[in-house]
């Protein structure tokens, strides 16, 4: 498995875990079921943990890819292509979103006590 592949597929996994642990948030609250609210906190803190993972493989990607100062910038277009690409922006909005489940998972189990 090439590197690419390992940051599509952690990408992946973020868009697919978000909505499910958001689903079983609101289920969870909805119907006061406290087993489904953990495994709601559950995903959202893997969702988190892959997030800043994928984030900070990212930037040191982008500081292993910047050439070395008085080298010329990128003058062997075909070296750019020996790192995989991140999407650094996507990964900070999955922290952001599993924060947010995170803590809204955290307030519904305090209501129910």
């Amino acid at each position: 498995m090439t590197d690419q592949e390992i940051a599509n597929l952690v990408l992946m996994s973020q868009f697919i875990l978000l909505p499910i642990a958001l689903g079983l948030m609101l289920f969870g609250r909805s119907r006061g079921n406290r087993r489904v609210l953990a495994w709601s906190r559950g995903l959202a803190i893997l969702a988190l943990v892959l997030a800043a993972a994928y984030d900070v493989a990212g930037a040191v990607y982008l500081l292993l890819a910047e050439p070395e100062p008085g080298h010329e910038p990128w003058a062997d277009p075909s070296a750019v292509v020996d790192y995989p690409t991140f999407f650094l922006p996507i990964g900070v909005g999955a922290l952001l979103a599993g924060a947010g489940i995170l803590v809204g998972v955290t307030r519904a189990r305090h209501h129910l006590g």
